[in-house]
C-alpha cells in the first residue's frame, strides 16, 4: 500500500514542537515498519520544510539539510510534473477544491497510485477521499 504524507505531517516528524506532531509522529512509528506499506511525500515540499524549520524555528540550515536527507531516506520524495499542473487546473476550475496547491500535489499522489493520504489539514479532511485516494488524519489509524 502507497502512503502519500502531506506537507503537514513531514514538518511534523521533524520539528517535535508543532501542535500535531505527537499524533503524526506516533502514527508513523506504529506504521513505519510495516512490510505492506510504502511512504511517499511531494519532494516539492522540502523548500517549505527548510523554510520552516531554518526561518521559523532559527535552526542550523546544516543540521536541517541532513534532516530532510534522514527523512528522504525513509519516506520518498515524488515530483510533481506539468501534468499534475494541467490536472489540478482543471479540478480547480470545475470546482473540486478551492485550494490549487493541495490540487496538484494530490494529483501527484494519485499518479503514483498512492491509496491514502495522510494529513492534519481539516480541509482536506473534509474531503474524505480524492479520485482514488482516501484522506485521513494521523488521529485515525
Amino acid at each position: 500500500m502507497k502512503i502519500f504524507l502531506d506537507a503537514n505531517i513531514c514538518l511534523d516528524l521533524l520539528d517535535s514542537s508543532r501542535e500535531t506532531s505527537k499524533n503524526s509522529i506516533a502514527w508513523y512509528m506504529k506504521n513505519k515498519d510495516k512490510a505492506d506499506m510504502e511512504f511517499y511525500f511531494s519532494g516539492d515540499f522540502i523548500t517549505t520544510i527548510y523554510y520552516h524549520l531554518t526561518e521559523k524555528r532559527k535552526l542550523d540550515g546544516k543540521l536541517v539539510i541532513e534532516a530532510i536527507d534522514a527523512l528522504c531516506g525513509e519516506i520518498s520524495p515524488i515530483y510533481l510534473t506539468h501534468s499534475d499542473f494541467q490536472l489540478a487546473k482543471k479540478s480547480f476550475f470545475d470546482g473540486v477544491f478551492d485550494d490549487f496547491e493541495d490540487l496538484i500535489v494530490l494529483h501527484s499522489g494519485v499518479r503514483f497510485a498512492c491509496s491514502e493520504c495522510i494529513t492534519n489539514d481539516k480541509r482536506l479532511l473534509k474531503l474524505g477521499n480524492f479520485e482514488n485516494m482516501k484522506i485521513l488524519s494521523s488521529n485515525n489509524k
